[in-house]
């Protein structure tokens, strides 16, 4: 099926990214996208945008030419208590908070799996990140199994990253494989994301779409507004 939901993307905000919001939305709109989740990169990455940039999507109107926009952040883990560079006012702010491990210097070393590992079930355990993302990463050897039942208890969503599966984080596929696998087993929801820092990347899934085939669609975020926002609420409860 065709998944018209986006979880993930990235304007030139940070300057990593290229586009503008506007160049997204024309570009979701040109493919079908419905729903666009703008998640900001967190303030400690290293070309991030000041906080405050985050916070004022709350300027930002509903729909953008037709296009349901989120407004969100991809939080950076700080430490192994499942830490986040982000404060209240944007958690307040956000409509969706999606988060993971980048090599950031607070954070220190990546290769410890069971530092990741307990970094992220901290995170998942702290209620404040609905999806986490890019597991896949080889950078940041994790628990998979642990993380998978732990997301599904508490009602925390897997992400599945296009982007991993093409041109970023080298080496992620059988990562990835291996995390899908797992949550075929455990049944988590999971959710999908172009990692966009491009226009015309987003609400590009075909990858992740091959990987998660047969996954039951009740369980993917990207089905429909329904799923989407029920799990939101959900989480939010």
């Amino acid at each position: 099926m065709k998944f018209l939901i986006d979880l993930h993307s990235h304007t030139n905000t940070t300057p990593h990214a290229y586009s503008t919001l506007e160049e997204n939305v024309r570009a979701a709109k040109k493919k079908g996208v419905t729903i666009l989740a703008n998640t900001m990169h967190g303030p400690l990455l290293q070309d991030s945008p000041h906080w405050w940039a985050i916070v004022n999507q709350r300027t930002l109107p509903k729909y953008i030419d037709g296009i349901r926009v989120l407004k969100g952040v991809e939080a950076n883990v700080i430490n192994e208590e499942g830490a986040l560079d982000i404060g209240q006012m944007i958690i307040d702010t956000c409509e969706i908070i999606i988060g993971g491990l980048h090599s950031i210097p607070e954070y220190g070393s990546t290769k410890d799996i069971v530092k990741n590992t307990k970094a992220i079930l901290n995170v998942i355990k702290n209620g404040i990140v609905d999806i986490i993302v890019h597991l896949g990463n080889p950078a940041f050897p994790v628990n998979y199994e642990e993380i998978v039942i732990a997301a599904k208890k508490y009602n925390v969503a897997i992400e599945f990253n296009n982007g991993s599966l093409t041109c970023s984080r080298t080496g992620s596929t059988p990562n990835c494989k291996t995390l899908f696998d797992l949550c075929l087993k455990y049944k988590p929801f999971i959710s999908l994301g172009s990692d966009a820092h491009f226009s015309t990347l987003v609400g590009d899934l075909r990858e992740v779409e091959k990987l998660i085939n047969g996954y039951d669609e009740k369980l993917i975020l990207n089905t429909s507004e329904n799923n989407l926002m029920t799990f939101l609420e959900s989480r939010r409860k």
